[in-house]
């Protein structure tokens, strides 16, 4: 029987996949804990438009989040901090900081993608890693007294 996977099922296969198990284990065990559900002619050419869209939808992020790393080559941002006359800020400069300026200046990059390679906690240029998908790029976050 022919079942399309809503969850992943280990030793079976991740959720999405069209699967080919025995009667009794999709009946039973399958679609009544609504970890499957029964392929029908209907429900694969739905399936199959599903996953023809979000191949597609992945592609066209994939395509932006290069050009976000290409811009971002060679980039120095500057963050204002506040911080003592030895440069030691009161506050760290988090990924979430780093995410909020690049949005504010058009340059639409989630927090998670940001990586520091350390700690920023001191005034003076830190390099910042930003991974957008397959897509790498190393920043300068240039970090100044207010």
């Amino acid at each position: 029987m022919k079942v399309i996977l809503i969850k992943d099922v280990g030793g079976l296969g991740p959720k999405g996949s069209v699967q080919n198990v025995a009667d009794g284990y999709a009946l039973n065990n399958l679609i009544p804990r609504k970890m499957a559900q029964l392929a029908t002619d209907d429900v694969l050419r739905s399936h199959e438009r599903t996953v023809a869209e979000n191949r597609a939808a992945r592609a066209a992020q994939e395509k932006e989040w290069a050009a976000i790393v290409e811009r971002m080559k060679n980039f120095t941002l500057m963050v204002r901090a506040n911080a003592d006359k030895k440069g030691h800020l009161y506050k760290k400069v988090a990924a979430e900081d780093i995410a909020r300026i690049l949005n504010e200046q058009g340059i639409d990059v989630p927090a998670d993608a940001i990586t520091p390679k350390m700690p920023i906690k001191q005034t003076g240029a830190w390099p910042v890693v930003i991974e957008l998908g397959s897509h790498k790029a190393t920043i300068t976050v240039d970090v100044v007294s207010v």
